[in-house]
This record gives structure tokens, C-alpha cells and sequence, in this order.
């Protein structure tokens, strides 16, 4: 690899640890669902509007993210594979990782997590798993949207046979940036009318596919047009306040609505809270993506042998976590301290134990041929 594309390695390894974190704050307070969480959330406390404007501000950008950074190695991995190689590719990197997960890692993990004790391992397979009664895709959801997404690129690559006419596209400029946060965030909105958040088939989560299919678009007009080595500095400087000021604005909006008083529906839906919760998003997305990704090609575009190893490994990682999140969250069951406290804990303990256990399975045989 290019020594100026390191930094996304690194962004990788970074938002992969966001995951876990993200996932480990669900299971003590923060608002969404999780395979296994260990307090009661039917109270308002501060560790649950932490916890819970956390995980709001990270489900805002960084799938996106991901999507981003992915489809900005597609056009150069396509052209130099060709179209059969390519889709072959990617349907094995996604695919059998996806199997493997839908039908080994969620399943036994939602059956340790859940169902041990009311059920063998064998008849839970037999009611929920074989039956297609339940689906499984858990994280890796991501992969099934990548294999469709992926799909699509390819057909479009076919139909057009590059005949659409190459042109020099700019990274937008700031005005264009806020039209297009208003954009997704209407797009959203009326998306969830249909679709709320945290709801769609097989486990799509739709309400949020507005903003994920432009940053999969962005990702391959970037590579195309080089845009992260052209970010101007006032739109990184503009962005990052913009960020950090749009931050607040959602829970003083849910707060003035009637937050407080347990009249929460920003999940979809006509109204208010749905409305400001979808346009809060890109805007915070769009000013977290910026800042990242100019924040690592400045400051984070070197490797080493530890760097190098984290980024080997995220994949895996990724893959993983959900069974080593719900073990440890077993593990401090009962234990008498703050929320927080063993979200830290918890959180820190499943990330070193995920790379770790990551590396050994990639030492298996073949097994680095997909992860």
C-alpha cells in the first residue's frame, strides 16, 4: 500500500474499537438494542443521556465511515481485476465471513447470552436458526449492504462500459456541504416515516441507508478525484466547529419536547423530535467524517509493526466482538459498582482480548485468505 493511504488503515482500526465501545454502551444505558445489556433503562439517569448522546454522535458517521473508506479502494481493485475476478472477490471477503457469522458467531452468542438456561444449544438451532424463524446477521449486516452495493457498482460498470463522460469534480465547498446535510437529513426523515430506526428487512437499518449510500458514492468520486489530498483548510476548520456545536442541539431539543418526561419518538415518525433528530445527523456526520479524515493524513500517515498488526486484525475484530462483549458483560454481572465504571472496564477489556484473540484466528489455515 501507498504510504499516504496508511492513515486510513488507520482510521480503520479506529472506528473498528469504536464498535465495541459503542456496542459495550448499549449494554449499560445508552438507548438501542443489544444482544445482552445489564441495567435497568426504564429510569433517566446521567449515565444513560451520556451514554446515550455517545452513541447517538458515533451511529451518526461512523458506518458511514466505513462505507466510505471501502468503496474508495473499489474503481483501482475493479480495473485492475476486471469485472468477474473483482465480484468474485469481494463475494468471498464479504460472503463467507457473513455465513460464518449468520450461522456459527450470532446464533451462539444470542444463545449463551439469553437462552442457556432455558434451552439446549441444539433445540435453539432447531426452533430459531434452521428455521429461518430469527435472523443472525448482527454487525455483520454491514457485509450483507457491502455484497449488495457491490452488486450494483458492477452492474453499473457493465451497463455504462465507462462511456459516461470523465470530468473534474472538486471536493465540495462549504455551501454544497450544507445542501447536501439538508438533503439527507429530509431524505432520512421521510425514510422513517416508513422505516424507523433500528427497523427494516433483514436487519437493514434503513432509516440510516440515506447517508450511507452517498459516502459509498463519495468514497468512489473520491479515489477518482483525490479529494483527500485536497480538503481545503477552511472547510476542516468550518466543520469541526460545526460538529462540535451541532453536538448539544439534540438532547436540548429532545429536553425542550418533552425528553424528560418520557416523550421520546426521535426514532421516527411525524414529528418534531424525528425531524430534528434526522437533520442533526449529517451535520454532525459530515463535520466528524471531515476532521477525521484530516486530522490522520496529517498526524497518523506512518506505520509500525504494532499499527501494522491492529490493522491486520480489525477485520476479525469486527467480526467477533459480539461474543466477547456479552462474556465480559457475564463476567461483571452482580458486581456492585457504577454503570459507567464497568462500561469502562468492560469496553477496555473486550477490545484487548478481541485483537487478541483475533490474531490467533487468523493463523488458522486459509484463514487469512478472507480475513
Amino acid at each position: 500500500m501507498s504510504r499516504r493511504l496508511f492513515f486510513l488503515d488507520h482510521i480503520r482500526v479506529f472506528l473498528t474499537i469504536l464498535v465495541i465501545i459503542f456496542h459495550t454502551s448499549i449494554a449499560y444505558g445508552a438507548a438501542g438494542s443489544w444482544i445482552l445489556e445489564d441495567v435497568d433503562k426504564s429510569e433517566v439517569n446521567a449515565s444513560v443521556v451520556l451514554l446515550t448522546i455517545f452513541t447517538a454522535v458515533c451511529q451518526s458517521f461512523f458506518m458511514g465511515l466505513f462505507f466510505f473508506i471501502s468503496s474508495y479502494f473499489i474503481p483501482t481493485s475493479y480495473e485492475k481485476k476486471g469485472a468477474f475476478r473483482f465480484l468474485w472477490g469481494r463475494l468471498v471477503r464479504l460472503g463467507i465471513p457473513m455465513l460464518i457469522y449468520y450461522f456459527v458467531i450470532g446464533p451462539m452468542t444470542v444463545w449463551f447470552a439469553k437462552f442457556r438456561d432455558q434451552q439446549t444449544w441444539v433445540q435453539f438451532y432447531k426452533d430459531n436458526v434452521w428455521s429461518f424463524r430469527w435472523t443472525f446477521f448482527g454487525p455483520t449486516w454491514f457485509l450483507e449492504a457491502s455484497i449488495y452495493f457491490t452488486l450494483f457498482y458492477v452492474l453499473f460498470r457493465i451497463v455504462t462500459r465507462d462511456r459516461l463522460k470523465k470530468k473534474s469534480i472538486l471536493f465540495p465547498n462549504g455551501k454544497t456541504l450544507v445542501v447536501v446535510a439538508i438533503a439527507l437529513g429530509l431524505i432520512a426523515f421521510a425514510v422513517r416515516l416508513v422505516y424507523p430506526t433500528g427497523t427494516g428487512p433483514l436487519e437493514l437499518q434503513l432509516g440510516y441507508f440515506p447517508s450511507y449510500i452517498l459516502l459509498f458514492i463519495a468514497g468512489i468520486i473520491a479515489q477518482r478525484q483525490g479529494w483527500l489530498e485536497q480538503i481545503p483548510a477552511s472547510v476542516q476548520r468550518i466543520w469541526k466547529w460545526v460538529a462540535m456545536g451541532m453536538v448539544p442541539v439534540l438532547p436540548i431539543g429532545l429536553i425542550l419536547t418533552g425528553g424528560l418526561e418520557g416523550n421520546v419518538h426521535f426514532e421516527g415518525g411525524f414529528n418534531i423530535q424525528a425531524l430534528l433528530y434526522a437533520m442533526w445527523e449529517p451535520f454532525i456526520c459530515l463535520g466528524i467524517m471531515i476532521s477525521l479524515l484530516s486530522l490522520f493524513q496529517s498526524r497518523f500517515n506512518t506505520t509500525n509493526g504494532f499499527s501494522k498488526w491492529l490493522s491486520d486484525n480489525a477485520y476479525t475484530v469486527y467480526l467477533i466482538h459480539p461474543p466477547v462483549i456479552v462474556g465480559w458483560t457475564i463476567a461483571f454481572h452482580g458486581i456492585d459498582i457504577p454503570a459507567m465504571i464497568k462500561w469502562v472496564i468492560v469496553s477496555a477489556l473486550s477490545v484487548a482480548v478481541c485483537f487478541v484473540i483475533a490474531s490467533v484466528i487468523r493463523l488458522l489455515p486459509y484463514a487469512r485468505r478472507v480475513l
